[in-house]
């Protein structure tokens, strides 16, 4: 595996350690019990996404081939939150980075999606996407149902 695919799977498994260490700092912090069970689940689901692109960057004996890996390289901030956590969030907020971060997270696997041209792989990246889809459709109901309502 060349070293540009190596730095963008790299990339993409520090976005789902800091998803861990964010969901996991906030769960720790909140007071709603179901709110914070939740979020130990997408801390959970997190890990997975994560174990499954160190399998991918382990090779485990695949070879793939990804198109246009610089100009995706030279796009890293376009997939990356401006917004910085704190676990002093209030609940909204928190809320509304959760829905950033997703939506940030399934364009970065949309992308690679489209530039790899293993099938199994191609899989792969369909599935982190379609599983970052549900954390953002997840965050988004939230958020209309507890804190649009009440405004």
């Amino acid at each position: 595996m060349d070293n540009d695919i190596k730095e963008i799977i790299d990339f993409a498994l520090e976005r789902e350690r800091e998803s861990q260490e964010i969901y996991l700092d906030y769960a720790r912090k909140t007071q709603r019990m179901g709110f914070r069970q939740l979020l130990l689940s997408m801390v959970d689901m997190e890990k997975e996404h994560e174990n499954k692109l160190k399998e991918l960057k382990e090779g485990k004996g695949r070879s793939f081939l990804f198109d246009g890996t610089q100009s995706l390289k030279a796009r890293f901030t376009d997939f990356m939150v401006q917004e910085e956590f704190s676990p002093d969030m209030d609940y909204g907020d928190f809320l509304v980075l959760i829905i950033k971060r997703e939506e940030k997270a399934l364009k970065l696997y949309e992308e690679l999606e489209s530039l790899v041209a293993d099938t199994k792989v191609k899989e792969l990246f369909s599935w982190l996407a379609e599983e970052e889809k549900k954390h953002k459709a997840w965050a988004q109901d939230r958020y209309d149902l507890e804190i649009l309502k009440d405004n």
